[in-house]
């Protein structure tokens, strides 16, 4: 029987039976305990939101899109037959190839519920900055993302749960096993394993690896600002009813998501929020203090990604399960963890924007200081601003379409002629020195300008640094 679940942010969502028996599982039921934004709730009292209804609303907002490219495919097909156009005609049979089947819309929609059933504690605590303290410490450390664990705990949830093996076998056929491996590559975006080109859109919707524009986001970037306090004027609703399937070229054979071209300014709209919310929460300097502290608590769980069983036991809650242990190991995390809560946290005392590579700079920044301090008493970080796209414009890798134009898609090469507000820059790197020990912030402060000056970076000390609620305005000063 399907569910009728009322969200906050989607209201209404109906979700197939197969999907409510999915979410009624051990492996999903632990999204409940793991914070959509991770520290951040520790600085946004009301960001209290979990990976769990992230996961329902990107199920929702995969179906609604997927949905929508049939009904617009369909309606293309159509149109094009009845067009007396022989190269219209011809289009609308290679169309034919992409349509979606009722198993593909469904395990589209598998793919949007599961796509973060691998996250650890604290969201991109525990496989951003944990993983690279790991490899840090020790170089034979093998490197994972969220998405990688969420292959394994899907297989995982699947083998442990006979009654949902069954039923996907049930829906499925004898063919479940390759409709998994679909389901793995829709999650990742990977449409490189596919060989029938012609449904190649159909990785785009979960995981959108060509432009970075996917339900996933448009999901979290809402959900992230109801759960803020913050305003988003990117319409996702407007956007997906413009969306249709098209082939990037008359000679190609693979498709993609194209959008009606007077989409543009709402996708910069998408961008902007994007950016202001790495900027006023995600990497918001106490943000970034109270994770730092976190990597150094869960060192000893380096391993625990690679065994399911292990790692479902894993949420947030492990803070409060490490205070209460009475291991004499587990000390200097209890320490850690009780100063997260009373706000004892590092100290952020100097930043700036380097204008040559920043990873060259970080590494000089911490050898200089490590000839007058020592490394426990200071933190170095690198925090990267953009677009999604590193350096690039993500609209120039967006398809596009005019209104009487049924067959051709085109991408923007030159944007800025569409407007001048538009950004010079789309990435912006921030080096980040905190200070882990009081007694040492003057020295490190002191040290932290001098190496600045000798680099010929801008220097911004904290005391130049005014907070208010949500925002963070900078004064910059001049180095002598």
């Amino acid at each position: 029987m399907s569910k009728i679940l009322n969200d906050s942010i989607h209201g209404t969502i109906t979700l197939d039976p197969l999907l409510v028996k999915i979410i009624d599982t051990p492996q999903f039921q632990r999204l409940r305990n793991i914070k959509q934004l991770g520290g951040c709730y520790f600085v946004y009292p009301s960001a209290s939101h979990n990976r769990f209804e992230h996961s329902i609303g990107t199920c929702f907002l995969a179906s609604k899109l997927a949905h929508q490219l049939q009904q617009r495919l369909d309606q293309d097909i159509e149109n094009l037959k009845k067009s007396n156009d022989t190269a219209k005609e011809t289009y609308a049979m290679k169309l034919e190839n992409a349509k979606m089947t009722k198993n593909d819309l469904l395990c589209i929609e598998i793919a949007g519920l599961c796509h973060d059933i691998g996250h650890g504690p604290y969201s991109h605590l525990f496989d951003r900055l944990f993983n690279k303290e790991m490899k840090r410490k020790y170089k034979d450390t093998m490197e994972w993302t969220h998405e990688d664990v969420s292959k394994r705990m899907l297989n995982y949830m699947i083998t442990s749960n006979k009654d949902l093996e069954k039923e996907l076998q049930n829906r499925f056929g004898a063919d479940w096993m390759k409709t998994e491996e679909f389901i793995i590559d829709l999650i990742d975006g990977n449409k490189h394993k596919e060989k029938d080109t012609a449904r190649s859109y159909m990785y785009e919707i979960v995981a959108n690896k060509r432009n970075e524009i996917d339900v996933d986001k448009m999901d979290y970037f809402a959900r992230d600002c109801h759960g803020l306090g913050m305003k988003s004027t990117f319409d996702h609703l407007r956007f997906i009813s413009q969306c249709r399937v098209m082939f990037l070229r008359d000679t190609s054979n693979e498709t993609t998501i194209a959008v009606r071209d007077k989409e543009e300014y709402n996708l910069y709209e998408l961008f902007h929020t994007r950016i202001g919310l790495f900027r006023r929460a995600y990497y918001h300097n106490v943000t970034k203090a109270i994770e730092i502290m976190g990597k150094v608590i869960y060192v000893k769980m380096s391993e625990a990604w690679r065994h399911p069983k292990v790692y479902e036991k894993l949420t947030d809650s492990i803070f409060d399960e490490i205070l209460v242990n009475k291991k004499p190991k587990l000390k200097k995390a209890q320490k850690l963890i009780k100063n997260v809560y009373k706000r004892k946290l590092y100290s952020l005392v100097d930043e700036s924007s380097p204008k040559k590579k920043i990873k060259d700079e970080k590494e000089n920044m911490e050898k200089f200081l490590k000839t007058k301090l020592r490394e426990k008493d200071f933190s170095v970080q690198k925090v990267t601003y953009s677009y999604g796209m590193g350096s690039d414009n993500p609209i120039t890798s967006v398809y596009f379409y005019k209104k009487d134009n049924d067959t051709d898609c085109f991408r923007r090469t030159n944007p800025k002629k569409t407007s001048l507000f538009l950004p010079e820059t789309f990435q912006e790197e921030i080096l980040r020195i905190y200070s882990k020990n009081k007694k040492t912030i003057s020295l490190l402060k002191e040290e932290t300008t001098k190496c600045f000056r000798r680099v010929k970076l801008d220097s911004v000390h904290k005391a130049d640094i005014e907070s208010s609620p949500g925002i963070v305005t900078r004064r910059r000063r001049e180095t002598r």
